[in-house]
């Protein structure tokens, strides 16, 4: 009888099997990222409304074991509506409306967050900055580039480039504008009122202070600046001396030696590298420009020279006119720097096309300037040829969160100074550094959306949108 092959045992190789249950294996776990990864990109929108709004409450969680300042206590509340506005919504099966309001609320609370952490150790975060800005950790020696809601801690440094300003906002919110070529650095001072330190190495900074106070230490002096003020502390490079004016509000002056000065609205006073402090001086207003208008436009060919006006020329004395390429007028980039004009106007002769900028300032004696006039830009241009810069950047435009008071919102912020801004439409206006505070009164009840927007010489829009809450009782 025939048989077939018949085979009493069968050898096989280990490593071919190894191989195969490794591609199995490899092939089953790809098979399940892409099944999850597929899961998770295409949520129904009931799943992605949860969780969004699950997300929110780990991010209130966090935000309320942090020891906020009383100032902000409301934006929390404020982004608690938020997040029980997403959970009505959820309820009543609006998906997408519950994650939208989830994720805002979100965002807020993280932000919050992250402000509580900062004050555990009394400091605070960039708020805005432009150009070249660094940061140089404390105990370190390496500079970092700074950015936009980078904390600073105790013992920290800053500086700036001579293209670089930035803006730090503190815990007990001070805020702290920096010049370009400036250099200082961050203290901690536990207070009973809550107040900060910032020693003042070389260049420029103006403090806005809120509900507290702060200070600002150099070489020669220590300014205690009061709540509620707007002071200058400028630091020379050359002999180190301290010149200290307020524009709004008060600062205490004081040496090592134990002297002190109080300056008051529109006073100023100078420091020598040894602490010798001299005797206060009156800050003169900023000129107002008038000519040429705003934006305004002249073609190289037909237009050879233009005069820029303007008016508020201190009596007797002089003023400080500059004309630059560079919005926040470079050192180095500068077209005009005329420091000493006894008249109200200027003419120019235009040479080469592109967008300029230009402001002044008063001396009414040889020592106090104003602060710089509102910044007024103008065009030369070519009819027979292209302009040589085209100007497509959108302005700058920060929005603080606004202050409630019943039906009364306040907004406050900052964009560029020669923008046009509005808020609803409304037009808003801006002082010397581009800076507005606008109360708008809203009457509709529930949530209601608000248009920031501006708009530069060259047409760029930058907008913002803030969503407030109006509860009738």
């Amino acid at each position: 009888m025939a048989r077939g092959l018949e085979l009493d045992w069968v050898v096989i190789r280990v490593q071919p099997i190894r191989k195969v249950l490794l591609v199995a294996v490899v092939g089953l776990v790809a098979a399940t990222l892409v099944f999850f990864a597929y899961k998770s990109l295409n949520l129904s929108p009931e799943a992605r409304a949860r969780r969004a709004v699950d997300r929110a409450t780990a991010a209130q969680g966090h935000a309320d074991s942090q020891p906020l300042p009383a100032r902000w206590r409301g934006e929390l509340e404020g982004a608690g509506d938020q997040l029980n506005t997403a959970r009505a919504e959820y309820a009543e099966q609006n998906w997408k409306n519950a994650e939208s309001e989830a994720d805002s609320a979100r965002r807020r609370f993280e932000a919050l967050a992250g402000a509580g952490d900062q004050e555990l150790v009394g400091v605070g975060q960039f708020f805005s900055l432009e150009g070249r800005v660094e940061l140089q950790r404390a105990g370190q020696t390496v500079w970092e580039s700074a950015h936009q809601q980078l904390p600073v801690f105790n013992g920290d440094f800053v500086r700036t480039g001579r293209d670089g300003n930035a803006e730090i906002l503190f815990a007990d919110g001070s805020l702290y504008r920096i010049s370009p070529n400036s250099l200082l650095e961050i203290h901690h001072q536990v207070s009973e009122e809550g107040s900060g330190t910032v020693k003042m190495v070389v260049g420029r900074i103006n403090v806005y202070t809120s509900g507290a106070p702060s200070t600002v230490t150099t070489d020669a002096v220590e300014t205690e600046i009061k709540r509620d003020s707007r002071v200058a502390v400028d630091v020379a490079a050359d002999n180190k001396e301290t010149t200290i004016s307020a524009f709004q509000g008060s600062a205490r002056v004081r040496n090592a030696r134990g002297d002190e000065v109080v300056i008051n609205e529109r006073e100023a006073i100078a420091a020598s590298a040894g602490g010798s402090i001299s005797e206060k001086r009156k800050i003169p207003d900023p000129p107002f420009p008038v000519e040429p208008q705003n934006n305004a436009g002249f073609d190289v060919g037909q237009k050879g020279v233009i005069e820029l006006v303007w008016r508020g020329r201190p009596a007797g004395g002089v003023v400080h006119l500059q004309v630059s390429r560079s919005k926040i007028f470079d050192e180095t980039q500068l077209d005009v720097d005329a420091k000493r004009l006894a008249r109200d106007r200027a003419r120019l002769r235009l040479v080469a096309p592109g967008t300029y900028f230009w402001r002044v300032a008063a001396l009414a004696d040889s020592i106090t300037p104003s602060e710089w006039s509102a910044v007024r830009r103008f065009r030369v241009f070519s009819s027979s040829a292209d302009p040589l810069l085209k100007d497509t950047t959108p302005p700058k435009l920060v929005v603080y969160p606004p202050q409630q008071l019943g039906h009364m919102f306040i907004f406050e912020g900052a964009t560029e100074p020669s923008a046009i801004l509005t808020i609803n439409g409304e037009k808003v206006e801006l002082d010397a550094d581009g800076q507005f505070r606008k109360t708008v009164e809203i009457f509709k009840e529930g949530w209601n959306d608000i248009v920031v927007k501006a708009v530069d010489p060259s047409g760029n829009p930058s907008e913002r949108r803030e969503r407030v809450f109006v509860e009738v009782y």
